[in-house]
C-alpha cells in the first residue's frame, strides 16, 4: 500500500479511487488523533 492523501478537498470527502485499505488506515489515524486530543482537552 502506498501512502497518499486519499481526500479530495478540505471537507475530507474520499477521492473516487480511494481503496478500502486507505479508508481504514486514515480512519484509524483520525480516530486515534481525536481520542488523544479529546483526552488532552478534558
Amino acid at each position: 500500500m502506498k501512502f497518499r492523501w486519499p481526500f479530495k478537498d478540505y471537507a475530507l470527502r474520499w477521492k473516487d479511487d480511494a481503496t478500502m485499505d486507505e479508508k481504514l488506515f486514515w480512519g484509524g489515524i483520525s480516530e486515534t488523533l481525536g481520542l488523544i486530543i479529546g483526552n488532552l482537552i478534558f
